[in-house]
């Protein structure tokens, strides 16, 4: 398992301002922006930029093909993404959100 990135959230409305604010003062590349979410690289990181009713903030980690299979073994119910990726969400023991993500064309 291994990070994949840290999600904030921004009101609706403001992803963009939130990106270009990012690009401008952080230098940070665009990975994916849209009205509802937006994806940054920034110094190494990837971030992303959600609306409190679509994704709550979280840390996501992306699973290998037998981290998937455990999981699902488990009864965790996988959301397919527009990007091809699948995700579940889970607290750790503080109650802060976690994502597991999966990409089936990218895992190995």
């Amino acid at each position: 398992m291994n990070f994949d990135h840290i999600a904030l959230t921004v009101p609706k409305g403001k992803i963009e301002e939130t990106v270009n604010w990012y690009k401008e003062n952080l230098s940070a590349s665009v990975v994916y922006s849209d009205k509802s979410w937006g994806l940054i690289r920034c110094n190494g990181v990837k971030i992303a930029f959600v609306i409190p009713k679509q994704h709550p903030p979280h840390i996501a980690f992306n699973l290998n093909d037998n981290e998937y299979i455990q999981y699902k073994s488990q009864g965790k119910i996988f959301k397919k993404h527009r990007d091809g990726s699948e995700s579940f969400y889970d607290k750790d023991c503080q109650g802060n959100i976690l994502e597991f993500l999966f990409w089936p064309m990218k895992s190995g």
